[in-house]
């Protein structure tokens, strides 16, 4: 092999590292989530196969090179081949009984055994580039230049414009091109023509792409795969005069309204509405809100609305294709003032005051540690006008070990000095409902709040009482809670066992029933 090929190689083995390192995780996030635990198991599968992928190499490279490389990436293709050939399939199909099973199977197909291979390639490099002094730095070198230049194209160019079928698609007709490389010149027919053939097949798979199959009863708006995760919104008819629509992000909820006769718009979930009654503690006072957390902006919808509110509004949303979402297909208000930022990087750098904040920061089933921290608070308390409060959206479990989230939020609230009172939402059972911790800096008179909280049960419209249904702190034993740190960034491994909870429950009563109906999980 020629220098220039080798090099050539070795950028490439860097390049396809990080592409599956970046794809196969986001083709996996629709049943295993998107959280830092499951980054972890991926990012060991991907960081293992490379350190195994070196040792066997280095094993290999004492003995025949070119036929050892040309097997290794034959090897890295077939493995992938039945990757793709198996998300192809569970895209639209149920794979197994247990999906997690079906997940982690794709991921030791399409991740491990391709890194494992990949990586063996680089110690043979080296040994076909030896009669150099520097061989070594030279190829890993060009290796990891390989990996930068596909981390930003996979992130930025890829994944967001080609999708993920379509990021895999590539991956294999470029693995397949280095095969042929590896034989282009060689004089063994046999390895020649299995080069050509795996070229041709990746091709073939270019070519005719998946097939999109008709979708039942529901309405795909739109479906977007990007860094952040993947991007659903979704129109159900209820009925000639009721649609539904949910914004999902990596296919947990974060917005379901109901659009009534084409216009009017109803929240599914509580929490909205119960917002805009607290919100009301002003009155119609000219006031200033703050909401952290877009989602499909049917909050800072609800705290628009001049016939009971007077709020002038900034929502801060990190996702610029999260606020495209909300502006086209769940009415956000062209009176929201949308900030694209960081909702810690926001208020650190924030110097107005609020008469409230709302913090609904999920992304997924994910709480973020960093807008949720003692340091955090004290730049929220910065923010807060004399009069002011905040109110965070969270989870509807106090009790028990899924609790532990929660309380330690209502601990951490504390410590930073807020007054603090818990309300959960009138759905059934903790696991069900959202809790809103309402905190602030001077008591709060809860009569004051001039919005009624109405809604239907057993045929019956009923009303239900913020101040009533307070949960009495003192029934909440805090002595097993964490209070939540910069240097202690516990909440996301907090909330493991409540998000694991979410996260199985719209798996099986969302994202499989969406597929049966013809949604596939991944674009």
């Amino acid at each position: 092999m020629t220098r220039r090929q080798i090099l050539m190689f070795a950028f490439l083995e860097g390049g396809l590292v990080m592409l599956l390192e970046l794809v196969i995780p986001h083709v996996l996030s629709p049943v295993l989530g998107n959280s830092m635990e499951t980054w972890a198991k991926l990012i060991l599968l991907s960081v293992g196969g490379l350190a195994i992928g070196y040792f066997l190499g280095g094993i290999l490279s004492k003995k025949q090179v070119l036929p050892n490389l040309f097997n290794l990436l034959l090897i890295s293709f077939t493995s992938s081949l039945l990757a793709f050939s198996l998300i192809t399939y569970s895209n639209q199909n149920q794979l197994f009984s247990n999906e997690v099973v079906s997940a982690y199977l794709i991921a030791f197909t399409g991740l491990f055994l391709p890194t494992v291979c990949l990586a063996s390639t680089t110690p043979l490099l080296i040994q076909e580039m030896s009669e150099q002094s520097n061989s070594a730095g030279i190829v890993f070198s060009n290796s990891t230049w390989g990996g930068i230049v596909f981390t930003l194209l996979t992130g930025f160019m890829f994944i967001p414009n080609l999708g993920l079928v379509k990021s895999l698609q590539l991956f294999l007709i470029l693995l397949s091109a280095m095969i042929v490389l590896a034989t282009w010149k060689s004089s063994q027919k046999a390895r020649k023509n299995l080069s050509y053939f795996t070229f041709l097949i990746a091709f073939l798979i270019l070519l005719f792409g998946k097939s999109t199959p008709e979708v039942q009863n529901l309405t795909v708006l739109q479906m977007k795969e990007g860094l952040n995760g993947q991007l659903l919104a979704v129109e159900k008819k209820v009925n000639d005069t009721i649609n539904e629509r949910t914004l999902f992000i990596n296919r947990m909820g974060q917005t379901w309204i109901r659009v009534i006769n084409g216009g009017t718009v109803a929240s599914v979930w509580s929490y909205p509405g119960i917002v805009k009654s607290l919100a009301s503690y002003h009155g119609k006072n000219p006031s200033s809100a703050l909401v952290l957390g877009l989602g499909g902006g049917i909050v800072p919808l609800f705290l628009a609305d001049k016939s009971q509110l007077n709020y002038t509004i900034d929502a801060v949303e990190l996702d610029k294709d999260i606020v495209k979402f909300a502006q086209e297909y769940f009415f956000l208000s062209d009176a929201v003032n949308v900030i694209e930022d960081d909702a810690r990087r926001y208020l650190n750098a924030n110097e107005q005051k609020y008469d409230l904040i709302v913090m609904d920061i999920f992304n997924g089933e994910i709480a973020p540690s960093h807008v949720l921290s003692l340091e955090a608070l004290e730049h929220v308390k910065r923010a807060l006008s004399s009069n002011g409060f905040v109110v965070i959206n969270f989870n509807g479990h106090i009790t028990g070990e899924a609790g532990i989230s929660a309380r330690s939020l209502w601990k951490t609230l504390l410590t930073s000095g807020f007054q603090v009172s818990l309300l959960p939402t009138f759905e059934k059972g903790e696991r069900n409902k959202n809790n809103l911790f309402i905190a602030s800096l001077k008591p709060i008179d809860f009569s004051k709040f001039t919005i009624p909280v109405t809604y239907f049960e057993e045929n019956k419209m009923k009303e239900y009482s913020i101040k009533n249904n307070l949960i009495d702190p003192k029934k909440v034993n805090l002595n097993d809670a964490f209070v939540i740190s910069d240097n202690y960034p516990l909440m996301e491994q907090l909330n493991q066992i409540a998000a694991r909870q979410w996260r199985e429950d719209y798996l099986k009563n969302v994202t499989l029933k969406y597929r049966n109906q013809g949604i596939p999980l991944i674009k």
